[in-house]
């Protein structure tokens, strides 16, 4: 995910989610004294950051790291929002050389709809657990399962799609029978205590197939690899493939048949703090 404009345009389906994660779940997160600090992994293009979490901050809280592994992201999210509070930073959550100025650093860590693009969930967590200040606690949602996923499974198996075609951008949760067995356990042999760790099933209905593909060329990282020829090809065969799965819907919108697509998936909530 690697398109910042597209993505900034095409990204309702992720702050419904999102925004639904915060107003049910942001209480627990308690903030204490005044002049506390949070990290934000995977800030994207920093809209969702600016518009939605920080106005739900207290107003004497400290510093945010805005953290994407992406410098393109970075760059687009500092030059449209603009704030001495809030410092952007690139850092790959999955990566074995975290800055060592970040351990026990902060008092929340927050992050929306990135971490199931990361393989090493442990390594993950357990940097999470080790940027923690003892008592610090996390506030996060990613996907567990999608139909999505599905899709992406079977365009692999195109011919004309499968060399460019990845595991990589698949939720490491997906295929899990007990994805939520799983994290649990998962967080406890870090350390963690565990408040909330539980999958929501959603859905998001796109309006019509404009959007929709939009979207998906937004978050898709096929899409750049292709030869720009190909790309309206490879979507076509991937609107095939959503009907394919029976997740559309038709509506009649001024006689014409416009196609309305209805998405399901389950994302995971984490509630958890660092023992003090």
């Amino acid at each position: 995910m690697d398109r910042p404009q597209l993505y900034a345009k095409f990204q309702d389906l992720q702050k419904t989610d999102n925004v639904f994660v915060l107003e049910k779940f942001f209480d627990i997160s308690r903030w204490k004294i005044e002049g506390e600090n949070a990290l934000d992994i995977g800030c994207g293009d920093g809209r969702f950051l600016f518009e939605h979490l920080i106005p739900k901050l207290p107003k004497h809280f400290g510093k945010i790291v805005a953290g994407d592994c992406s410098q393109n992201m970075l760059e687009f999210a500092k030059s449209r929002y603009r704030t001495p509070k809030v410092d952007f930073v690139q850092i790959d959550i999955g990566s074995e050389n975290i800055p060592e100025e970040f351990e026990n650093q902060f008092h929340h860590i927050y992050s929306f709809y990135t971490l199931h693009w990361v393989k090493k969930q442990r390594r993950a967590f357990q940097n999470i657990f080790n940027m923690l200040k003892p008592g610090g606690d996390i506030l996060m949602s990613f996907i567990a399962k999608s139909n999505l996923y599905d899709i992406y499974e079977n365009m692999s198996k195109h011919k004309k799609w499968q060399h460019y075609s990845t595991k990589e951008y698949i939720s490491p949760y997906h295929t899990l029978k007990n994805p939520e067995k799983y994290l649990r356990n998962l967080l406890r042999k870090i350390g963690f205590d565990i408040k909330v760790c539980k999958m929501v099933q959603r859905s998001f209905l796109f309006p019509n197939l404009e959007v929709f593909k939009n979207t998906i060329s937004a978050v898709n990282p096929i899409i750049p690899k292709l030869p720009p020829d190909d790309v309206e090809t490879y979507l076509e065969d991937f609107i095939t493939e959503v009907e394919n799965l029976k997740c559309v819907t038709i509506k009649n919108l001024n006689n014409n048949g416009e196609k309305t697509i209805r998405e399901f998936h389950k994302i995971f909530i984490v509630v958890a703090s660092k023992p003090l």
